[in-house]
């Protein structure tokens, strides 16, 4: 092709050589001043987009954003771009720790505290190598009952701050020997067994190393500072826990956050047990 494109070249040139005189209206100049075309600029998606589906990349032929009020299964939080010598091995891991940073502002909270995952999206394999370095930050809704993805109406927006529907607060768990199977949110005015005591952070490189006494010599840490508890060894004595640590496709990415319920072993409570203190939560579990 390119010897081609030479030939045909000289050829032009050779005939515009033997050329003396030009048409009427014919200036001989082949570009006519013509502007240069504009650059060719990369595809990239825009904020406040909610989509049909969960991806993990994105491309424009797949790019198909629908209105948030009505049923979708993500939402896109905030879009920002990576390095430019970012590898695409180290992207993923890179995208997921700034988005947990990014989409906070738009939940209104942590967003580890709520029912829902966090997934990057970044460009496809052809957009990635062509330099494009973008990445979105998608949310979406789990079902606490089934860990089941739920396709919703209406932003994610605030949804964690104050009241808001997403947060883990108290819920009602089904208990199978030592797994726990549901989980049924309910307001803490009404009768429950368990209440979300907040996040410790593990520092184990798999969910697979992650050990029992791990969870609860962290659960039990974080349940005291939740309750008003001193962490003294009695907690366990004092109240149970249930600990959700990420799967191990988030781990892998980087949550390592196990989400901790102060837990009743099916004594019913009312009301919130934040700072209840020892007073309320007594020595009443004896282990040998």
């Amino acid at each position: 092709m390119r010897r081609w494109a030479a030939g045909l070249a000289g050829a032009l040139v050779l005939a515009l050589a033997g050329c003396a005189d030009l048409p009427e209206g014919v200036d001989g100049d082949l570009t006519n001043a013509w502007s240069a075309p504009p650059a060719a600029r990369q595809f990239r998606p825009a904020l406040a987009a909610c989509h049909p589906d969960l991806v993990e990349d994105g491309t424009i032929e797949d790019y198909s954003p629908v209105a948030c009020t009505g049923p979708h299964l993500a939402e896109t939080a905030a879009i920002a771009d990576l390095p430019r010598n970012t590898s695409a091995d180290a992207g993923e891991a890179r995208a997921f720790r700034e988005c947990s940073k990014r989409v906070n502002g738009f939940l209104g909270g942590d967003w580890r505290t709520g029912w829902l995952i966090l997934q990057p999206v970044l460009p496809g394999k052809a957009a990635w190598q062509g330099g494009a370095r973008w990445f979105r930050c998608d949310l979406v809704e789990t079902s606490p009952v089934d860990g089941e993805l739920v396709r919703r109406s209406g932003s994610l927006g605030g949804s964690l701050a104050g009241a808001g529907k997403m947060r883990m607060t108290c819920a009602n768990p089904k208990v199978t020997g030592d797994r726990v199977t549901e989980m049924h949110p309910v307001a803490c005015a009404s009768k429950h067994t368990a209440e979300f005591a907040g996040l410790f952070e593990s520092k184990r490189a798999t969910v697979a190393e992650l050990t029992s006494g791990e969870l609860e010599k962290g659960c039990d840490a974080t349940i005291a500072r939740f309750a008003g508890l001193p962490n003294d060894g009695t907690v366990r004595n004092r109240v149970g826990w249930l600990g959700f640590p990420p799967d191990g496709t988030s781990w892998k990415l980087g949550d390592r956050a196990v989400r901790c319920f102060l837990w009743l072993n099916g004594e019913r409570m009312t009301g919130t047990y934040k700072n209840a203190g020892p007073r309320k939560l007594k020595i009443h579990y004896i282990y040998r």
